[in-house]
């Protein structure tokens, strides 16, 4: 972009851009943030995109061309703005800056040192509580891997948080007291038994939750010491059995280590960073070296590093990932320099208490390492792009095979699926869901709840008002529901496709649409007498039930959200002194009425702002009512 063409706003602003470290925001005409960066000189690194002739990559240059303002912000260090960078990549997504291709919170792994039997406990983002957090963890079958060998080896007790939706964890408080009996964790092996008396003392379980922390951060030469040293105590004070018991669960540890490689004869404590880059995906795989053993190794995968270097891509992924990061290293080993490298090492520094080292080995066992970092990098890249070729194959094999079984007049790349779920005309609600090239698109998904409220509202009325929302709102011109689909497909048979083509007739449009029956997986078409048949192994038939399932799916789930949120609001109505904004602070934070119901009476007034009486008769009611 030269100078005439852009902004006099952008101009001044580039103009007065001080040569200060900070963050600034790239911005396109819609005020919507295309990149946001930081630089230990704003005026120099900013201007930079702009100065006639500047040598820019191709990315860098599209970049440019859509500017249109910019933000920024000065820090007092470097080290702050790369923590500000980070905050407002997470806020605003921009679309030119290297990002996770799966952009959700990782979880993390939590113990809290503070409570009376610390817990293994699921958790979404850490928090400066003074608990020890562990990870985070890009594959939830490797957390959930080491939380049970954890489990298994140490008896510690696990619990869970609102934001975990499953793995049902122990609904034990201490603050409750002692069980008459400890439940079935106890006698399968996994847990010391805190919540009964004569099982277990808080010494033994906090000597577990010391060494359960040592082994999750790798320690575990130093945990198998520890045990060998207690057995040794036990079978000199002549206790036989806890001896026995502590050989037991050293020869388990062992076993458990036993896949584990020895990659350094130094014992080597690093993280070791490889790359590999193909178009417009990458992968950074994370070795984790603790002890000399290459105790655990995640990958992450990348977009948008088309046209970015090499060097580019592991600096933002560092930068960022290191801000994630639980627990620091104590070195950091890359295949490449990077130009955050001093920065990052002396966040990892200030996180870690002692100097921490980023450096590019060039011979000897830490090149080693760094090679094979990089070569299952590249292995994992083309693994996961082979995987996807592969089912996008068969899915467009599935879109294919479609439109020649049911003759539509074009490929039905884009399936929109309607369905409806109700009981007895409560909480009614409608779901839409869309599939591309025969795969879920799921940032297009679509709730409704449905507006009509005569009693006598039966599936028909209730699927005529979500289609017809769904297509007015196309005709309206909202860019939201601008895409019309190549298929419309319905949830039943010839009445329910009678209501489609009906909200259709009315505005004026036409499009290929057709019923999936659930009795006989029927196929229904306009116009034809009678239903189709597919064959049962028919993959456009497969394609079919693959969209009704998912639409049904959506719609249920949908529908007992809104039945939980009601039953929840309805028994917290019946309690004197909780109004609706303690109703709403209890709801925030306990997330279902079981949580609420175990939680302790000064939980409860913490939450709801009330006094311990009323804390008291909320849990008292729904105690007494029983489970939702």
């Amino acid at each position: 972009m030269t100078v005439g063409a852009r902004s006099v706003v952008l101009q001044e602003k580039v103009d007065q851009l001080p040569a200060k470290p900070g963050v600034y925001l790239l911005k396109d005409t819609a005020g919507d943030v295309l990149y946001v960066g930081k630089a230990q000189s704003l005026r120099a690194r900013v201007r930079s995109y702009f100065q006639r002739g500047a040598a820019l990559s191709p990315r860098v240059g599209l970049l440019v061309q859509q500017v249109d303002d910019l933000d920024f912000v000065v820090t007092a260090s470097d080290l702050e703005a790369l923590v500000l960078e980070f905050t407002l990549i997470q806020k605003h997504r921009p679309r030119f800056n290297v990002r996770y291709r799966d952009d959700k919170s990782y979880p993390y792994i939590r113990i809290d040192p503070r409570d009376p039997f610390p817990s293994l406990c699921v958790i979404r983002r850490m928090r400066p509580d003074g608990s020890r957090y562990f990870g985070p963890f890009p594959s939830t079958r490797s957390m959930w891997r080491t939380i049970s060998i954890a489990r298994r080896l140490f008896g510690i007790r696990q619990t869970l948080v609102a934001t975990v939706k499953k793995r049902g964890g122990c609904p034990w408080k201490p603050e409750r007291g002692p069980r008459a009996r400890p439940c079935l964790e106890y006698f399968i092996e996994r847990c010391l038994a805190p919540c009964a008396e004569g099982y277990t003392t808080p010494e033994v379980y906090r000597t577990a939750t010391l060494q359960v922390c040592d082994f999750l951060d790798g320690k575990h030469e130093h945990v198998l010491t520890q045990l060998g040293a207690e057995m040794e105590r036990a079978a000199g004070d002549l206790r036989y059995e806890s001896a026995a018991r502590l050989r037991d669960q050293i020869a388990a540890l062992e076993n458990a280590l036993h896949g584990q490689r020895v990659v350094s004869s130094r014992g080597e404590e690093a993280d070791v960073l490889g790359y590999a880059l193909r178009e417009d995906t990458g992968c950074v795989s994370v070795l984790e070296v603790r002890e000399g053993r290459l105790v655990n190794q995640e990958h992450y995968v990348l977009e948008g590093v088309s046209g970015t270097s090499a060097a580019e891509v592991l600096n933002e992924f560092a930068k960022h990932h290191y801000q994630k990061v639980a627990a620091a290293p104590r070195r950091v080993l890359l295949p490449v320099a990077i130009a955050d490298g001093g920065t990052i090492q002396e966040l990892l520094a200030e996180r870690r208490g002692t100097r921490v080292e980023v450096r590019v080995p060039k011979r000897g066992e830490k090149k080693k390492l760094v090679d094979m970092a990089v070569e299952n990098a590249g292995h994992q890249l083309r693994t996961m792009l082979e995987r996807e070729s592969a089912e996008r194959r068969r899915g467009e094999e599935a879109v294919a095979d479609l439109q020649k079984t049911l003759r539509l007049p074009v490929s039905p790349r884009r399936i929109e699926a309607f369905d409806i779920s109700t009981v007895r005309g409560k909480q009614s609600v409608g779901a839409m869901i869309v599939f591309e090239n025969g795969h879920p698109k799921r940032s297009e998904y679509r709730r409704y709840r449905i507006r009509l409220v005569d009693g006598r509202l039966n599936d028909y009325q209730m699927m005529h008002e979500v289609l017809s929302r769904r297509l007015r709102a196309a005709v309206s011109g909202n860019v939201k529901f601008q895409h019309l689909p190549d298929l419309l497909l319905v949830d039943g048979g010839a009445g329910q496709l009678g209501v489609a083509v009906q909200a259709m007739d009315e505005l004026g449009l036409k499009m290929p649409a057709a019923g999936l029956a659930k009795e006989h997986e029927h196929v229904y078409l306009p116009g034809r007498q009678g239903p189709i048949s597919l064959p049962e192994h028919s993959r456009a038939l497969h394609l079919l039930q693959r969209v009704r399932d998912e639409a049904h799916r959506f719609a249920v789930s949908y529908h007992r959200s809104l039945r939980a949120r009601e039953v929840r609001q309805s028994v917290l109505d019946e309690i004197p002194g909780i109004g609706p904004r303690r109703k709403e602070r209890l709801l925030r934070q306990f997330r279902t009425l079981g949580r609420l119901r175990e939680a302790s009476a000064e939980e409860v007034a913490g939450a709801a702002g009330c006094g311990p009486e009323i804390a008291r008769a909320v849990l008292a009611h729904l105690r007494r009512t029983g489970p939702s």
